[in-house]
């Protein structure tokens, strides 16, 4: 299926269309299928955060073998349901850590203990060769040959078997492989000469969230790939967009991954005119709560994007004064305000700012270089700070915090510092995302205490937080 409306014709390999909404079935079926009767008969296990689990559980139906899964406590309620729906009885979930690598090693310790059958996601001949059916339905359909194809990368099982596949048909063939920016597993890989753990891995893209590629994921990426490239959680939300405007789809963040990266090569002028390019839809098994933060990030692109907080004085027109010659064709998408406790007032205004005005916006700004900031990227407009008066503190600390999405691990951190500060500011909205986000400040009773505390409270991570980071808000630290 083709994707219009973009800038070229662009083709749509569309795995939202398949029994679970997401490739992963073809690998899992696939994998189980091989295994002997005997094996089959002493059940399989298996770690997933969501399109695994639900291949597994198909296949554990229409195989008749007992599976357990293991998915970490954070999985939405949806998918696990989802499990359940296609495996009925056969199936058994248990809940196990934070993320999916504690999730796979208690799956690989049951394995170890019992009789069953563990089954890879991704590092498995078998698993990569019923993901590589994917690509041979492409090859099949008369549509090709190709001149690029995009590929998300999250273990590499996917990118390897479309790379091997393809490039056995269409020798001339580019595949690309696209990874978070922040899950940048398989890139780190190649960089180091083989597969790197890495510490910490971004999830608003969960079905790519792998901290270390598999041995030969990494050898087959490593051989076939042509480029892997990076994309960050906007350009992502910028494609689910796409797919949305082209074809009235949504597909699941990392579904949308392959879309991103062909739009970021494309429009910095990387993609030769008449070439003929696929883009692979890899799942489609979204949160619903999730809609609305893609749709906030997607609103604007990220290159027109532009944040600035401006001092203006307290008096009646000033905001209309700061307005005054602002190009027509620029667009305020939000406009953050409030009276402070001061003479100077300091709005916020995020600007969608076209190409065809950005040297008439650099003269605006030219000439209000006196009271303009730039805050894009600034936890304050991240989180649409509510303005307060710092004043009104006497020593404060604020923290970003990232936290796995289930009761009690953000409790758990602010009872761990409930001794040593008071709570002085909190911000958080839920995303829908298997990891929360809130902006903490913490007031303490004077600078000699918050010194003191600070490297215990920047070094809470690992117990019921994922990541602790300084942040600066205004005039408060």
């Amino acid at each position: 299926m083709s994707l219009e409306g973009i800038a070229d014709p662009v083709w749509v390999k569309r795995e939202d269309l398949g029994p679970v909404k997401a490739y992963k079935w073809r690998g899992a079926y696939n994998a189980m299928a091989c295994l002997s009767p005997e094996k089959l008969a002493q059940g399989v296990v298996a770690a997933s955060a969501g399109n695994h689990a639900q291949g597994i559980a198909l296949g554990a139906r229409a195989l008749g073998c007992k599976a357990r899964i293991f998915m970490p406590k954070p999985t939405p309620l949806v998918k696990r349901k989802a499990v359940m729906d296609h495996g009925g009885e056969k199936v058994t979930i248990e809940l196990v850590g934070d993320s999916f690598s504690e999730a796979q090693a208690a799956a690989l310790r049951f394995a170890a203990e019992s009789e069953a059958t563990f089954i890879p996601p991704y590092d498995s001949i078998d698993t990569m060769g019923g993901q590589g059916t994917l690509a041979d339905e492409i090859f099949t359909s008369g549509e090709g040959p190709f001149d690029r194809v995009y590929v998300a990368i999250g273990g590499g099982g996917l990118a390897s078997a479309v790379a091997s596949w393809l490039k056995s048909s269409w020798p001339g063939v580019k595949v690309i492989g696209v990874e978070g920016v922040e899950q940048a597993s398989m890139k780190a890989a190649i960089e180091n000469g083989g597969p790197t753990y890495l510490d910490y891995v971004d999830l608003f893209c969960d079905g790519t969230a792998v901290n270390q590629v598999g041995d030969l994921t990494y050898q087959l990426c490593r051989d076939h790939l042509d480029e892997i490239i990076t994309v960050t959680n906007q350009e992502v939300s910028t494609a689910i967009k796409a797919h949305w405007d082209g074809l009235r789809i949504i597909p699941e963040p990392s579904g949308a991954m392959s879309l991103a990266g062909y739009l970021q090569q494309q429009r910095v002028g990387l993609i030769p005119d008449g070439e003929k390019i696929l883009t692979i839809l890899c799942g489609a098994n979204m949160d619903f709560a999730k809609v609305a933060e893609i749709a906030r990030q997607s609103g604007i692109s990220p290159q027109k994007k532009r944040i600035w907080s401006f001092a203006i004085p307290e008096k009646k027109g000033s905001l209309v004064d700061l307005l005054t010659g602002l190009p027509a064709e620029i667009s305020i998408i939000d406009l953050q305000y409030g009276r402070r406790v001061s003479e100077s007032q300091l709005p916020v205004l995020s600007l969608d700012v076209p190409a065809a005005v950005e040297a008439d916006f650099e003269k605006w700004i030219e000439a209000r270089a006196q009271s303009a900031t730039d805050v894009s990227g600034q936890a304050e407009a991240a989180y649409r700070v509510i303005p307060f008066t710092p004043s009104l503190y006497r020593a404060p600390l604020f923290v970003e915090v990232e936290f796995p999405e289930r009761a009690g691990a953000l409790l758990g951190f602010m009872e761990k510092l409930s001794p040593l500060a008071s709570l002085c500011y909190f911000n958080y909205t839920y995303s829908g995302e298997r990891v929360g986000r809130a902006l903490l400040g913490l007031d303490f009773e004077n600078e000699t205490a918050r010194e003191a505390a600070r490297p215990l409270v920047l070094s809470s991570a690992g117990d019921t937080v994922r990541a602790v980071r300084e942040v600066s808000i205004g005039a408060a630290t």
